[in-house]
């Protein structure tokens, strides 16, 4: 596999915890890979989708272990076109500083950063701003600390550390975030399989019809299989009003639920594999 991947595509610029995942799992891995930054999630998923070989893969925030699923990244699994499955899923810690031209915190009246961080640094943005400080959200936090370098002392980002040292700025307070034990899970994409380990977790996606007791003929199918769901949301489908994906991710590979799978699919109007992946 490590001659295998020519590059991987991540959430840009440089300086996002995305691109601290992609250079932590190419380091773990040992493999010698071409690190490119995309701008949005949803151009990560779509150039994995429509543009790259199979010897592409992208790395990509899923779940924060503070504010939960990144609906960007699973919005976009399911309106893939080619083969994409999620190969592996891994954890980094993150955390979160403020930073900024000038180095007084008081002097700040605007921060920027995308929203995942804005959440999980609320408290600490509530306990030390007035409430007429402006929040502006951003692609990304390196996108946001490039956007403050470019302004003056009153503007500050939620960003990482690395930040600070790109685009010349002061850090005026660290690790920020409201939890300090702050994990975000990230998936690996590709198109062709990865992984000789053997898979622990699946990721589908279904949509039932709109009649009472749909949604639990399927549950029901989940526990007379035995099957632990470690994860259930529904996000609305975007195509019909009032139609919802369910997404669910059980504690096994495809191999020991393909009964399962069989039986779902015949309760449900449209389902997807979204991925059966190790943990590394």
């Amino acid at each position: 596999m490590n001659n295998y991947i020519r590059k991987i595509i991540y959430l840009g610029p440089n300086g996002t915890n995305s691109e601290f995942a992609a250079t932590k799992f190419t380091e773990k891995l040992g493999i010698d890979a071409v690190l490119e930054p995309i701008s949005t999630i949803t151009k990560v998923i779509s150039q994995l989708d429509e543009k790259e070989p199979e010897t592409t893969i992208a790395i990509l925030p899923i779940e924060n272990s503070i504010e939960g699923i990144v609906r960007e990244t699973i919005d976009n699994l399911v309106k893939t076109k080619s083969d994409i499955f999620i190969q592996a899923e891994f954890s980094i810690p993150i955390s979160h500083c403020l930073i900024s031209k000038g180095k007084d915190k008081k002097e700040i009246k605007t921060i920027v950063s995308i929203s995942q961080a804005v959440m999980q640094c609320k408290e600490y943005i509530a306990d030390n701003f007035k409430k007429d400080v402006e929040v502006v959200l951003y692609t990304s936090t390196s996108a946001a600390a490039k956007f403050v370098s470019e302004k003056d002392d009153t503007y500050a980002a939620i960003a990482s550390k690395r930040c600070s040292l790109l685009y010349n700025l002061n850090v005026i307070e660290e690790n920020i975030n409201d939890i300090k034990d702050n994990q975000t899970n990230f998936i690996v994409l590709s198109k062709k399989k990865l992984f000789k380990s053997k898979e622990t977790r699946t990721l589908i996606a279904f949509t039932t019809e709109n009649k009472p007791g749909a949604l639990l003929e399927v549950l029901t199918v989940f526990k007379k299989n035995n099957l632990n769901m470690v994860y259930l949301e529904s996000r609305p489908s975007k195509k019909v009003f009032g139609e919802y994906i369910f997404y669910a991710e059980v504690d096994k590979g495809i191999d020991d639920i393909n009964e399962a799978l069989f039986e779902i699919k015949e309760k449900s109007s449209y389902l997807k594999i979204l991925g059966s992946y190790c943990i590394l």
